[in-house]
């Protein structure tokens, strides 16, 4: 048995991360949330999030909200974890029993949060919703009309946070921001979104002609450092990165050529990369410039696993790179274009094809807790699925001591 726990970020109206939701995959042959005992499934997720992997490694301090049955409400799971990270989730079948209203009560005496999952009004639930901080609502599973009749009913003299599931594109965000929903649960923040029309701006050209420069097969490392050193904040935390515990050096290393002699023209440019998109992502949610490291940390260690280490760092770039028109808000293609990346790297992050493209769907996957899609592109690949995400979460645990 091995089991892994996925982190579904959940963004406010600033795009700012509130919590992550943390999904729960078992067993060898399970597909979605597969456990036929939930209460095991969320013991497995506490067990595996709160102590195996470490919470503040998947969440970085912010809320975990997780899954709870009714049963161990009554048993008082959830106050063997702190109120100050967890928040209680009732799952949509609970049925609000006296006893169990007095377990949500005491769970909000001790300073819990309580979310209500996939709600759906029901006159019998307003004992719950009287109790409930945060109401979460399918946008997928409910129509317009549901939605309105169910935030009407929600409102009805209460003030309740509403968070929106399953957001997939921006107008889905704006929909629901109508509705007055201030958190948003989904992938629409992976999606470009590019006005052709807009000047490009001389910061994005910099940046740019920057990464251009600095993946130049010519390129020296003289050449490089003199780059570097044009741009204070980029020197900064490329020194801040050399020296963190990712790398564990022994010494402090103090200058731009001194770091690129240490650790080489090939890493320098990954992580000035990460610097770049970091640079260019103000104003779009963080969790982008998180979600590209993870990929590239990730795909780093299937290429090792896959006896590639002569490529690895290929590999790792293609993880990297796979949200740059996100970032950069630029068509993938004409990033590319711009870069002297090799075709080996260009060329899945274009097409969406070949066997470097599959191996980046199956992190695309677990994002999105499709366990089996993810399951199955690594066995037809030759990889476990325990390798395949020990790899994810050893990624989660060595990007957060970089970011």
């Amino acid at each position: 048995m091995f089991s892994c726990v996925a982190s579904q970020p959940i963004f406010n109206t600033k795009m700012e991360i509130f919590g992550y939701e943390l999904l729960y995959r078992a067993g060898k042959r399970s597909v979605q949330f597969d456990a036929t005992d939930l209460n095991m499934a969320t013991k497995e997720v506490l067990l595996t999030a709160f102590s195996d992997i470490g919470i503040e490694e998947i969440t970085g301090g912010r809320k975990a909200f997780v899954n709870f049955t009714a049963d161990l409400l009554m048993e008082e799971v959830p106050h063997m974890l702190s109120s100050n990270i967890l928040v209680v989730e009732l799952l949509e079948n609970t049925r609000p029993t006296e006893q169990l209203l007095k377990k949500c009560r005491k769970l909000r005496e001790s300073g819990y949060l309580i979310a209500l999952d996939d709600f759906e009004y029901r006159e019998e639930y307003e004992p719950l919703l009287d109790l409930a901080d945060i109401v979460k609502i399918d946008f997928v599973r409910s129509g317009e009309a549901q939605i309105e009749n169910a935030v009407r009913q929600i409102n009805r003299g209460r003030r309740k946070i509403l968070l929106a599931e399953k957001i997939e594109t921006h107008e889905a965000l704006e929909f629901a921001k109508s509705f007055g929903f201030t958190l948003f649960q989904g992938f629409f923040f992976c999606r470009p979104t590019m006005n052709t029309a807009k000047a490009v701006d001389s910061d994005a050209v910099a940046r740019m002609n920057l990464l251009r420069m600095i993946y130049d097969p010519d390129v020296s490392f003289f050449d490089l450092a003199e780059l570097i050193k044009r741009d204070v904040v980029i020197s900064y935390r490329l020194l801040k990165i050399v020296n963190s515990a990712y790398y564990g050096l022994e010494y402090t290393v103090n200058g731009i050529l001194h770091a690129i002699t240490i650790l080489g023209l090939v890493e320098v440019r990954k992580w000035v990369t990460l610097i770049i998109f970091h640079q260019a992502n103000a104003g779009k949610p963080n969790e982008l410039i998180r979600m590209g490291l993870i990929r590239g940390l990730f795909m780093e260690k299937l290429a090792v696993q896959m006896n590639r280490r002569r490529v690895k760092d290929e590999y790792f770039m293609i993880g990297l790179f796979s949200l740059a028109d996100v970032i950069l808000g630029s068509p993938m293609a004409a990033i590319m274009a711009e870069t002297h990346l090799n075709q080996d790297i260009c060329g899945p992050l274009v097409t969406g094809e070949g066997e470097r493209a599959r191996l980046l769907d199956i992190i695309r996957h677990i994002e999105r807790a499709e366990w089996g899609e993810a399951a199955e592109i690594a066995e037809s690949c030759g990889i476990s699925q325990e390798k395949v995400f020990q790899f994810y979460l050893d990624a989660i645990r060595e990007a957060q001591k970089l970011l």
